[in-house]
């Protein structure tokens, strides 16, 4: 099962509609271009084994905003992203509880908190 395509996310307020690009084995991307940015997202679902020898699943979203430069204003690029990892012996709901929480915890107030270099 997959993402849908377009896939939207909000940013201030304003839906923007990403096309899927690529679609890999486990990978996808999402673009749109608008006149003065871009929007990118990237989803990617990887396993390896860890120091303790545990098979661990691995899963990353990847949001991108690259705002273009202008004759007054250098280009700009602003990330956020996500990444869950957890045993391949562990159960969904468990580490769906653990994301949630920690979802939770990144309100506005706190991200601002973090960017005004609170800890």
């Amino acid at each position: 099962m997959s993402f849908s395509d377009p896939l939207v996310i909000t940013v201030n307020s304003v839906a923007k509609s990403l096309s899927r690009i690529n679609q890999d084995k486990y990978s996808s991307e999402y673009f749109l271009r608008e006149g003065l940015q871009e929007f990118r997202l990237k989803l990617r679902n990887t396993s390896y084994t860890n120091r303790f020898g545990v098979l661990t699943d691995r899963h990353n979203a990847e949001f991108v905003n690259i705002v273009y430069a202008t004759l007054t204003a250098p280009a700009l690029e602003r990330k956020a992203y996500t990444v869950y990892e957890h045993a391949r012996s562990d159960t969904d709901a468990a580490v769906l509880q653990t994301a949630n929480g920690f979802i939770a915890f990144n309100t506005s107030a706190n991200i601002q908190k973090l960017l005004n270099y609170e800890s």
